[in-house]
């Protein structure tokens, strides 16, 4: 399937039937609401999205799902969702049923074997995130060299971890843990909604972008012919832009409703 750009009329007339107070808005968080950066420990939400997303939290059921530990998105972002999923869906917040706590040993266990194959290595960092695991090698000299290392430690790990790759990065989930997808239909259970918009720029998000029987609008970040997505944004920065118009809209749903309870 061919993405359509959003800007286009058919693509904002089958969006604008999404905007309203029941569906689920899920966001991925690095290439999408932050900016991707070099240093992954520096990515920050800038101006003017932080002041948008201020607003768009009041006024919609607003959802991060992404692969960055939960209390480390939450300092990014600057405000708070209703429902942040970190780790790529195997985090929930810690009084939700479906958080894991078995998952958080077998990282650990990961992390200690990785050490020991990858220690010393130019270029290869170990994130430990809690329930998963992330080794970035963007820095790397040699970079294909350094996969092909990466590749062979993950082979001998313990328990054996489910692989997503990203943009010079290797994601480590356990196998029981949800997908990003999961995580989302999950997320709209919880909600009581049937129904979403979803907006990511990843290998991960594809997760989101494949579900079938599952009523998703699905936007990718930046044109790319491998995506499942059926519309893109050019670039981020037109995000920001495209969120002011849905407050807008939001807004007029909330006075509509206010008008409609004072009758």
């Amino acid at each position: 399937m061919t993405s359509s750009y959003l800007f286009h009329s058919e693509g904002l007339a089958a969006l604008a039937g999404y905007v309203a107070p029941d569906t689920l808005f899920a966001f991925d968080l690095d290439g999408t609401l932050a900016p991707i950066v070099d240093d992954y420990s520096a990515a920050r939400i800038v101006e003017p999205m932080r002041t948008t997303l201020d607003k768009f939290v009041k006024l919609a059921k607003f959802c991060v799902i992404t692969g960055r530990a939960r209390q480390d998105a939450l300092d990014i972002l600057g405000v708070e969702p209703q429902l942040v999923i970190g780790n790529h869906g195997a985090e929930w917040p810690a009084d939700s049923y479906l958080q894991n706590p078995q998952f958080r040993q077998w990282s650990s266990a990961w992390q200690d074997q990785l050490h020991e194959r990858l220690n010393g290595i130019n270029g290869v960092e170990i994130e430990f995130k809690g329930a998963s695991l992330s080794i970035h090698y963007r820095k790397a000299t040699d970079q294909a060299n350094t996969l092909s290392l990466i590749d062979a430690a993950i082979r001998d790990l313990k328990p054996s971890p489910r692989r997503i790759g990203g943009k010079y990065v290797i994601n480590l989930l356990p196998m029981e843990a949800f997908t990003k997808g999961e995580a989302l239909v999950a997320a709209m259970d919880i909600f009581g909604l049937k129904r979403a918009i979803f907006f990511g720029d990843d290998v991960t998000d594809e997760e989101v972008f494949r579900l079938r029987n599952v009523d998703v609008f699905g936007i990718h970040i930046g044109e790319d012919d491998q995506t499942a997505a059926p519309y893109y944004l050019s670039k981020q920065s037109e995000l920001t832009g495209l969120l002011n118009s849905m407050i807008g809209i939001l807004e007029l749903h909330r006075f509509e409703g206010e008008s409609t309870h004072e009758e």
